[in-house]
């Protein structure tokens, strides 16, 4: 995690619960004809955010979504390959604004390149009363402006000014590969709480995740990681760790059933 504050001690115990918090999203996007839309909806925020999931971080989650709610910079850069949680971490985060809120934060969000080339979306932002900006899976949109990126220079004039004092918040989650495929002004102090890699997890970090979700149960967090290290590989998502944990969990219980009938008969 690079930002300017404290980097603190990584703890494997601590784990969040969102439960039964709402926040309300304000998904724009283009029509087959190139007209912006959006439709309203509420979610719920309940998933278990686990330290396991987020060496990355470098501090427990429950303290680096505090520090950045409580930060005067507005912009959260969650950078990497897709299944790694970014977007379990961004329902994380929009959730505890729900909750300082104490009420269902307003969050305008979108993940088409379209939305950003019309000056709409970023008048309503400023002058509207939406709490963050979340921007999934922008993968041109952060790029360097050296590289032709002519987008990027609105969110830096939203970034600063108006929106970081009323305490706005803009979230980006790009699949992007490389520290380098972002542009130097929209992480620089100041602007930008931190630039997190959210990355696969190494080998022994996958252990300590599967023993987590395994709650410590030897045998099945043997069986996870067998079948994890089936592939030969050095890097596994979360999400890849959680399905390996729900398919032995699965396979188990059909055994037991099988079991069961067994014995019946």
């Amino acid at each position: 995690m690079s930002n300017s504050g404290q980097i603190l001690p990584m703890s494997t115990t601590v784990q969040i619960r969102i439960a039964d918090t709402l926040f309300t999203l304000d998904w724009r996007f283009l029509t087959g004809k190139g007209d912006v839309q959006g439709t309203m909806t509420q979610k719920w925020a309940d998933d278990v955010l686990l330290d396991e999931a987020y060496p990355a971080l470098g501090m427990p989650v429950v303290q680096c979504i505090a520090g950045y709610l409580q930060a005067p910079e507005s912009v959260l850069v969650l950078q990497g390959p897709p299944g790694a949680g970014k977007t379990r971490l961004i329902r994380g985060i929009l959730s505890q604004l729900s909750v300082r809120k104490q009420e269902s934060a307003l969050v305008l969000y979108t993940g088409d390149a379209g939305i950003w080339e019309s000056d709409e979306v970023f008048v309503e932002f400023i002058t509207g009363r939406h709490d963050a900006f979340v921007v999934e899976d922008a993968d041109l949109l952060p790029a360097p402006r050296a590289d032709g990126n002519q987008t990027l220079h609105r969110f830096l004039n939203i970034a600063d000014g108006i929106v970081r004092a009323h305490g706005r918040k803009v979230i980006f989650s790009p699949n992007l590969p490389n520290v380098r495929d972002i542009d130097p002004a929209l992480v620089r102090p100041g602007r930008c709480f931190a630039r997190v890699f959210v990355r696969n997890l190494k080998a022994l970090e996958m252990r300590r995740l599967v023993n987590r979700l395994c709650e410590g149960d030897a045998e099945r967090v043997a069986a996870v990681v067998d079948r994890l290290n089936r592939d030969g590989k050095k890097g596994w998502s979360v999400a890849e760790v959680s399905a390996a944990v729900r398919s032995i969990d699965d396979r188990r219980e059909s055994e037991e059933d099988r079991e069961i009938r067994a014995d019946a008969a």
